[in-house]
């Protein structure tokens, strides 16, 4: 099975310099808790959570409008392509510790979305990628770690 079988596509995305109001607006109408960041040609230059929206904005008091997602993003994003193998893209997820990840085409746009939920809603039993695998794979990226000092 490839990713681009079970991504969520089109991808729902930003820009950095889109508030974080309005990132966290955008989540809520798609019902995603994920959004790529992307250039002014599509490419992909991070990601913003739920998450890093409630942190940002509980840490401050700053209005979420006066937040730009720039400043909040993970820059550093590990991706997928829609050709990947699911065995490949869910092994690449339990290593990074991340169960979304964006899904980008040969020039680096993205194209969509992938998750953990994906693979568990739209695969079917028969399919090479086995509960065992995504149950490991969820293990580890739960599992807590000592954070570095």
């Amino acid at each position: 099975m490839q990713v681009h079988e079970i991504m969520t596509a089109p991808p729902i995305t930003c820009t950095p310099q889109t508030s974080l109001a309005v990132a966290a607006s955008r989540m809520a109408d798609a019902d995603c808790g994920i959004l790529a960041v992307v250039n002014e040609r599509g490419n992909l230059v991070g990601v913003i959570t739920d998450r890093d929206i409630c942190l940002a904005v509980s840490r401050t008091n700053r209005n979420a409008l006066n937040i730009s997602v720039r400043e909040v993003m993970t820059p550093k994003v590990v991706s997928v392509r829609r050709g990947d193998d699911m065995r490949q893209a869910l092994a690449l997820m339990r290593s990074a510790r991340v169960r979304r990840v964006p899904v980008v085409d040969d020039a680096g746009c993205v194209v969509g979305l992938l998750s953990i939920d994906d693979l568990v809603v739209r695969s079917s039993p028969l399919d090479e990628v086995g509960a065992r695998e995504i149950v490991e794979t969820l293990h580890d990226m739960a599992a807590r770690r000592p954070r570095a000092a």
